[in-house]
């Protein structure tokens, strides 16, 4: 019976929902970040209508990367730059526009150019792994102590 319960309340919550997050439910770190890409967004791709927040995509906490969605609205592109709760999203206008930031970095793609933004979001989570020609290694340092210790 209580298995039975908590499935129906479990069905109940999911129904209630449609999977994506309140601007104003989002903590104050992801708000800064959402409203660097309203400022991006708006700059790069915003033509009449005002670009604002619609949903999060992903999010990868271990990497620092958020990749946000952005919709146009109801309000003119001349309204401040930052989320503006009194317009409305457009969800079948375009243009729509994802910008991923990572570690601090933002690049802003229009949502067709899927190569661009999987490119972006791949380069965030697995960065080339840099390596100096000539450099010393863990085992080269070791091997260096002991020969400088025993010319003392």
């Amino acid at each position: 019976m209580r298995g039975l319960l908590f499935l129906l309340s479990a069905l109940f919550l999911l129904e209630s929902t449609d999977g994506h997050t309140e601007y104003e439910q989002l903590s104050q770190h992801d708000t800064e970040i959402i409203d660097r890409a309203i400022t991006q967004a708006n700059e790069e791709h915003g033509l009449t209508k005002h670009l604002d927040f619609a949903y999060i995509l992903k999010t990868n906490r271990g990497k620092r990367m958020l990749n946000v969605i952005l919709k146009p609205t109801s309000c003119d592109n001349t309204t401040p730059s930052v989320h503006q709760k009194d317009c409305k999203i457009q969800d079948k206008a375009k243009p729509r526009v994802s910008c991923v930031e990572c570690d601090g970095s933002m690049s802003c793609f229009l949502l067709r150019d899927s190569k661009k933004i999987k490119q972006n979001e791949g380069e965030c989570l697995n960065p080339p792994r840099i390596h100096f020609v000539g450099g010393g290694t863990l085992m080269s340092l070791k091997n260096m102590q002991q020969w400088d210790s025993s010319e003392k």
